[in-house]
């Protein structure tokens, strides 16, 4: 479908404006990995990622973009939101393209291949909001509004989760299509360094397919506080997926 960007940005607008006023299970198997399943399992338990620090709560648009540019996820535009208990935090939202994974660089390996939580023609979103929120239920409520100016493709409403979730399941999912055992329990050890980086404070992640060319973006949506409710404005932003 042909849509403009600027329609894409209105529409995410209104959709705020309106509002305001899994992980992937793995098969069990006794058998041990061989193969390429093997080689996937091999190369992820030789990672040895940088320790990294973890903020439960970032206080500061500055401190949002250090969790951003740690991840390797390229910032949009600052954004604000309105909450229910009338106040204002202060978000942003990013995006990487693929091949990569967060923290880890390009899971690209020899006999087994890709095995990036963001693979070629896909596009990781990310979102920070300032302070402290809720997450310990529903993860639910960012999307992303998207447009490939060279393809003339886009979408309204592609769904964020948890940051956390959004990477392990990812990953899980190449473990899992490549027959490694246990490939959610794998995927989990294989980020544990960068999970406990990450701040405990609302912060989310969408995996979109966009295809290859120059993507323009609008993250935005909700995000609870407490009893609260936030109502997120767009952050705006480019990325090319390759």
């Amino acid at each position: 479908m042909k849509i403009s960007f600027r329609g894409l940005v209105a529409a995410a607008t209104v959709s705020v404006a309106l509002v305001a006023g899994s992980a992937l299970g793995a098969p069990a198997a006794s058998a041990a990995p061989t193969g390429e399943a093997l080689a996937a399992k091999q190369a992820l338990d030789a990672i040895t990622p940088h320790p990294q620090d973890a903020a439960s709560v970032v206080d500061g648009i500055g401190a949002a973009n250090a969790v951003l540019k740690k991840l390797g996820i390229t910032p949009f535009t600052p954004t604000i939101g309105a909450c229910t208990d009338f106040t204002f935090p202060s978000a942003l939202g990013g995006a990487i393209a693929g091949p990569y994974t967060p923290g880890l660089g390009n899971l690209t390996f020899p006999v087994v291949g890709d095995i990036n939580a963001v693979r070629k023609g896909e596009i990781l979103y990310g979102f920070v909001p300032v302070g402290t929120f809720n997450d310990s239920g529903n993860k639910s409520g960012m999307q992303v509004a998207w447009f490939n100016v060279n393809t003339f493709q886009g979408g309204l409403g592609a769904p964020m989760s948890g940051l956390a979730e959004t990477l392990v399941n990812a990953v899980a999912k190449r473990l899992q299509a490549a027959g490694v055992p246990e490939a959610q329990t794998v995927a989990n050890k294989a980020l544990a360094s960068v999970l406990n980086a990450l701040p405990s404070n609302g912060v989310r992640g969408g995996l979109v397919d966009t295809g290859s060319g120059t993507v323009l973006s609008a993250i935005y949506g909700t995000v609870n506080k407490g009893n609260a409710t936030c109502y997120f404005f767009p952050s705006l932003g480019i990325a090319t997926a390759r």
